[in-house]
């Protein structure tokens, strides 16, 4: 089973003292960079849902959003520094006695000023924990669902492929001794005619040993050999699914190298067209390629 690294999952937990929702993003990275955007407050619990994290994933950079509000009183992660504000507003008040002005306090300013709040220290509430614990469990299925589903697209794109690949292949197969032959034959007649044209003779041993290593040049028998056993590797990766992307990418990196050999090899018109479409498909396998885990 393949999977895509790019994603997405979203699970909203609605309980009588909170609502929260989760989100997940995902697009392709060379490795798995989790980027956590979490209250503060929950900080100590981040390390924990890394792990959950891993389980599922290994490649690819992932966003991952919690949106909390508490509406319970008592799970509250604030507390008032009364301490401070009573100094605050008892200076105030002496001021303004100084000043034989009155005063009243504005506590709608007062409650304004970030430095009297303070987020206390304790652990989370043990159920608001495992509440939020259940719900990132369910964004996860729900985000690695739609990486399936796509890897799902993918895979069958990339089989397609293989599949016609695999055609162009025995169709280089069968015209190359034929190429191969002509040119060896054009070589020849060449000699021949120049040897002809200005009167000279030559070891024939020799030039038959000459063709010959050309011969040997122009064959490409090695390179759809390999070519064969890389189509047959790829399609195993396929099968196998995993994590499985970067060995898909080296695979069609050496695919690329010996269709190129042949291509320079077999100076034909009609391999070449081949060589072509055949190169054509392996870029667009590694663009697909590039979106798999």
């Amino acid at each position: 089973m393949l999977k895509s690294m790019t994603g997405y999952g979203r699970c909203l937990i609605q309980e009588p003292g909170w609502t929260a929702t989760w989100e997940l993003k995902s697009v392709n990275n060379r490795h798995l960079d989790m980027k956590w955007k979490i209250p503060h407050s929950l900080s100590s619990l981040q390390s924990g849902w890394e792990k959950e994290l891993r389980k599922i994933a290994r490649r690819g950079r992932v966003d991952i959003f919690l949106t909390l509000k508490i509406t319970a009183p008592e799970l509250q992660s604030l507390t008032l520094d009364t301490g401070l504000a009573g100094t605050m507003l008892a200076g105030l008040e002496k001021l303004a006695a100084s000043r034989g002005e009155s005063f009243t306090p504005d506590y709608n300013r007062l409650l304004a000023i970030p430095t009297l709040w303070k987020e206390l220290s304790d652990e989370p509430d043990p159920t608001l924990v495992d509440s939020l614990r259940q719900g990132l469990t369910s964004a996860l299925s729900d985000w690695d669902g739609s990486r399936t589903r796509e890897g799902d697209g993918l895979g069958e794109d990339l089989s397609a492929r293989l599949d016609r690949m695999h055609e162009m292949l025995e169709q280089i197969r069968t015209l190359a001794p034929g190429t191969v032959e002509e040119r060896f034959q054009t070589v020849q007649d060449r000699v021949d005619q120049l040897l002809e044209r200005f009167q000279l003779e030559v070891d024939k041993e020799r030039m038959l040993q000459e063709l010959a290593i050309l011969s040997d040049k122009l064959d490409v028998s090695e390179e759809i050999t390999r070519l064969t056993i890389h189509l047959k590797e790829l399609a195993k990766h396929l099968t196998k699914g995993g994590a499985v992307g970067r060995k898909l990418d080296f695979v069609l990196q050496e695919c690329f190298r010996e269709i190129n050999t042949c291509g320079n090899k077999i100076q034909n018109i009609e391999v070449g067209k081949i060589v072509v479409t055949f190169k054509a498909e392996l870029e667009k396998c590694r663009e697909q390629v590039q979106n798999i885990e």
